[in-house]
C-alpha cells in the first residue's frame, strides 16, 4: 500500500514538473522546435550508424516529452493557446517518427513503401490526433487528423486491393474531397475552426490529385518531374472547380488557407491544360470557354446600371424623426356608412 502510495506522489510530481506554466508557454515552444528538429537531424544523419532500437528510445522519449507538455498545459479559454499547437504538432510528428522506426525494430526494411505497414501506422496516427483534437479543442490536429485519414485510406486501399495505375488513387481522393467537404459544411455552425482545416485538408487532397498527373509524386517535390500526359477532361473541370470552390470560399469567409490552395490547385490546371493535345496547339476547348465564361461576367458587372427611386424622407420613411404616425389612419369604411363620427352627430347624447 505504501509502495502504491509512494508510486502515485512519484507520478504527480512528474506530471507538475512537465506541465507548462502558461506565462512561460511560448518560451517552452521556442526550446520544443530546435529540440524537436534536432531529433530528426540525428534521424537522417546518424541513420547508418546508429541502431534502429536506438532512435525508438530516443524519438519515443522525445515525443513523450513534448507530446505530454502539449496535452498537460492547460487550457486558457475555448480554444489552446499557439504555444500548445506548436507543442502538439511536433509531440505528433515525433511520435510518427518513433512508429517508423518501430516498425524498422519489427523487421521492416522500408516502412513508408510497405502499405500493410503504413496502415497502422496511420491508423494509430489518425486515432491519436483525432483524440487530441476533441478533447483538447486543437483545430489544427483535427487537420492533421483528416489528412492521415486520407493516407490511411490509400494505404488500405493499396494493401488489400493493390491497384494497377494511379486512376484508382485519384478516385479515393476525389471521394475523400467530397467527404472532407460535407464534414467541413456539417461543422460549420459548431466547430468553425475545424471546418476550415477540413476544407484545407479537401484542398490537399485535390492538390495531390493533380500533382498524380505530373510524373510521380516525390519527383515533383524533387522539382524533376515532367508532365507525362494530359488528364481527360472530367479531371480538368475537377481541378478547376476545386480551385475556384476553394477561391471563392476563402473570398466569402475571409480564411487564408483556402484561398493558397486554390491558387496552387488553379495553377496546376493551367500547367495540365495547357499542354497541347495530340491534334497540336489551339485554342479548343479550355481557353476558349474561360475567355467567355469570364468576359461575360466582367461585362454583366460592369451593365449599365438603372437609378434606384428617391428615398422617402427621413430615415425611417416617416418623418424627419423617423418615428411611425401617433395618429390612427382612417378605417376602411372611412367616408361611408362606416367611418367615425362623432357622439353628438351619432344621437349618442
Amino acid at each position: 500500500m505504501a509502495e502504491g502510495n509512494d508510486l502515485r506522489a512519484l507520478v504527480e510530481r512528474g506530471r507538475a514538473v512537465l506541465t507548462p506554466h502558461p506565462h512561460r508557454g511560448d518560451l517552452i515552444a521556442a526550446g520544443a522546435v530546435p529540440l524537436a528538429l534536432g531529433v530528426l537531424l540525428l534521424n537522417v544523419r546518424m541513420d547508418a550508424t546508429w541502431g534502429d532500437g536506438v532512435f525508438l528510445v530516443l524519438d519515443g522519449l522525445a515525443c513523450a516529452l513534448v507530446l505530454g507538455m502539449g496535452l498537460l498545459a492547460p487550457l486558457e479559454g475555448e480554444r489552446p493557446r499557439s504555444y500548445q499547437q506548436v507543442l502538439l504538432f511536433a509531440g505528433l510528428l515525433l511520435g510518427f517518427i518513433a512508429l517508423v522506426r518501430l516498425a524498422q525494430v519489427l523487421g521492416v526494411d522500408s516502412p513508408l513503401s510497405a502499405s500493410g505497414t503504413l496502415v497502422w501506422i496511420f491508423l494509430i496516427v489518425t486515432a491519436g490526433a483525432t483524440w487530441i483534437a476533441r478533447t483538447r479543442r486543437s483545430a489544427f490536429c483535427a487537420l492533421i487528423a483528416a489528412l492521415a485519414g486520407v493516407e490511411l485510406l490509400l494505404a488500405f486501399v493499396d494493401w488489400v486491393f493493390a491497384p494497377d495505375g494511379p486512376t484508382t488513387i485519384r478516385w479515393l481522393l476525389l471521394a475523400a474531397a467530397i467527404a472532407l467537404v460535407l464534414a467541413a459544411l456539417a461543422r460549420r455552425d459548431r466547430d468553425r475552426r475545424e471546418s476550415v482545416y477540413l476544407i484545407d485538408a479537401a484542398g490537399v487532397a485535390i492538390l495531390v490529385l493533380g500533382l498524380s498527373f505530373i510524373g510521380t509524386l516525390f519527383t515533383v517535390l524533387a522539382f524533376v518531374g515532367l508532365p507525362t500526359g494530359a488528364p481527360g477532361s472530367g479531371w480538368k473541370l475537377v481541378l478547376l472547380a476545386a480551385g475556384l470552390g476553394l477561391v471563392a470560399y476563402a473570398g466569402v469567409d475571409r480564411e487564408p488557407g483556402p484561398a493558397y490552395l486554390g491558387t496552387l490547385i488553379l495553377l496546376l490546371f493551367v500547367v495540365l491544360a495547357g499542354i497541347p493535345g495530340t491534334g497540336g496547339a489551339s485554342l479548343w476547348f479550355w481557353p476558349l470557354v474561360l475567355l467567355l465564361v469570364g468576359g461575360a461576367a466582367v461585362a454583366a458587372g460592369l451593365r449599365p446600371r438603372r437609378e434606384l427611386p428617391p428615398e422617402p424622407p427621413g430615415p425611417g420613411g416617416w418623418g424627419s424623426r423617423g418615428e411611425p404616425p401617433t395618429e390612427p389612419l382612417p378605417g376602411p369604411g372611412s367616408g361611408s356608412l362606416w367611418a367615425s363620427r362623432p357622439a353628438s352627430e351619432r344621437g349618442d347624447a
